[in-house]
C-alpha cells in the first residue's frame, strides 16, 4: 500500500488500542477523523482484520471484533497473564515503527500509562 505495508489481511486478527464498541452503539452521525475509544476495562478490547480461520469477507481492516476472557482459559499461569491468549490462535499483532520518534506528549496521548492500570484487575 502507499505506506509500505504488505500482507495486511487474513493472517490473524490484530490488536488495536481501542476499547471495543459494538457497531450499533458507535455509529457516528458525522464523519470522525480519529474515532479512537480509549479503553477503561479489560474486556472487550478490539481486534481487527480477520484471520486464517474466518471467511474471506472478514479479511478487511473494517472488520472488528471484541476480545473475550475465554481466549486465555488454558493459560497455566496464576494469576493469568495479561498477554498470553492460549485459546486465541487467531489473534496476533503487527509491529510498526514510525519513521521519526514521536514526541513524548504524543506518545502519552495515545498510550497513557494509567490506561493499563485501570484496565488490569488488581492481583
Amino acid at each position: 500500500n502507499p505506506l509500505g505495508l504488505y500482507d495486511m489481511h487474513g493472517n490473524v486478527w490484530e490488536w488495536v488500542l481501542d476499547q471495543f464498541v459494538p457497531p450499533e452503539k458507535k455509529a457516528p452521525k458525522e464523519l470522525q477523523v480519529n474515532p479512537l475509544v480509549l479503553p477503561n476495562t479489560l474486556y472487550p478490547r478490539t481486534v481487527k482484520g480477520g484471520s486464517w480461520d474466518d471467511p474471506v469477507e472478514s479479511h478487511r481492516s473494517a472488520s472488528r471484533m471484541g476480545s473475550e476472557g475465554w481466549w486465555k482459559e488454558q493459560d497455566p499461569q496464576l494469576p493469568k497473564s495479561v498477554w498470553y491468549h492460549t485459546d486465541a490462535l487467531f489473534v496476533g499483532f503487527r509491529v510498526v515503527c514510525p519513521r521519526e520518534v514521536p514526541k513524548l506528549e504524543d506518545i502519552e496521548k495515545y498510550w497513557p500509562s494509567e490506561i493499563e492500570i485501570k484496565a488490569i484487575p488488581t492481583r
